[in-house]
């Protein structure tokens, strides 16, 4: 009788090609040290991406990759922050102050602790490549003729709106989200300027910082910036298209491994807690949908009748397109004392759940 041999349980940290294949870390090194950009996908709440993110920075520069280090979660405006951190005259602790990044970010700094410390331990310089948050704020709700003067000195000198897949995919995206958008898809006109110029600052200012330091970059940036070579990477081939680029996405379940990227790591999903509102729902983003993996026990969530397979499709009247529209929400009810109110869809329908949160004093 043939043995069967069960495969061992993925393990946090490891990683895998699109077929499937386990790679060890000098297997893992060895795919990527060539390439002109390294795009590494995160979700912005997972400690295990973040760690996974750093220890890729240590094996690189272990194995002689000397690289930059290129970050979405800082807008060029606080290039002049991390020139001085790059220099050793601010100190790690000293960083998030400087930097304003609970509010030009919001994520928990010590999310990211870990990435900082390897780049500071390694000499690998850190640069801003993010948009400040206003002038995409204000593309996506009024689109790109609403930009002042000021704003629109920020802009990549080019924009490149998506390719024909992912402009079908945000087509399906908003025929979901129909009842909280205007029937003359004026938002959804402006969401796509906004995710273009988005990622469009994000590649050109990465390609930049590659030509000066004559180093390959390291792209720190959401999955939904990094899948399917649909957000930064269509932009750096649309600039240099004899560019080198591979992409390294987070999965949280080895079944949903696909050839539809070249390399993933395993991260479990981890409790969802954006700034400093704890909902109590463990999700992830999948394909620009927010999906539900389990709810905390006796957590407003809970209380609300979340259930694991939910996707949160709504907020408060609005579509939902990340993690940030549920802080913004969350942080004004906690402010006001209102309830949020979720649009989430099950296999039974389209459902309206009303969350409570304890107001701030």
């Amino acid at each position: 009788m043939p043995v069967h041999i069960e495969e061992p349980a993925p393990q946090p940290g490891e990683f895998y090609t699109g077929d499937g294949e386990r790679l060890t870390s000098k297997e893992m090194v060895d795919r990527i040290r060539d390439n002109d950009f390294i795009l590494l996908g995160e979700s912005h709440n997972n400690p295990c991406d973040h760690k996974v993110q750093a220890r890729i920075v240590h094996l690189l520069a272990q194995s002689g990759v000397d690289h930059v280090l290129g970050l979405e979660m800082v807008n060029v405006r606080r290039q002049e922050v991390l020139d001085s951190f790059n220099r050793g005259e601010i100190s790690l602790e000293e960083l998030p102050d400087r930097l304003d990044w609970s509010e030009t970010w919001g994520y928990d700094f010590d999310l990211y602790r870990p990435v900082f410390e390897a780049a500071r331990e390694h000499g690998v310089p850190v640069k801003a490549l993010n948009l400040p948050s206003e002038v995409t704020r204000s593309i996506s709700h009024y689109g790109l003729d609403s930009l002042d003067e000021e704003d629109r000195r920020y802009l990549p000198d080019k924009i490149t709106m998506p390719p024909e897949e992912q402009l079908s995919f945000l087509e399906k995206q908003y025929e979901m989200h129909q009842e909280f958008v205007p029937e003359d898809r004026s938002e959804l006109q402006h969401f796509i300027q906004a995710q273009s110029t988005w990622d469009s600052k994000m590649a050109e200012m990465a390609e930049q910082f590659g030509f000066e330091h004559s180093l390959p970059v390291v792209v720190l940036a959401g999955s939904e910036h990094v899948r399917m070579g649909w957000g930064i990477e269509h932009r750096l081939l649309k600039q240099d298209g004899d560019a080198r680029v591979t992409r390294v996405l987070p999965v949280r379940d080895v079944e949903d491994i696909s050839p539809d990227n070249p390399l993933y790591f395993y991260c479990p999903p981890a409790q969802a807690q954006h700034g400093r509102m704890r909902l109590g729902l463990i999700m992830s983003r999948q394909d620009d949908v927010l999906v539900v993996h389990g709810v905390v026990e006796d957590s407003a969530a809970d209380r609300a009748g979340f259930q694991k397979g939910d996707e949160i499709i709504g907020v408060n009247s609005r579509a939902v397109h990340g993690m940030s529209d549920l802080h913004d929400a969350a942080v004004k009810a906690s402010k006001t004392g209102e309830p949020v109110v979720f649009k989430v869809l099950r296999k039974a329908g389209i459902k309206s759940l009303k969350l409570e949160l304890p107001r701030e004093e």
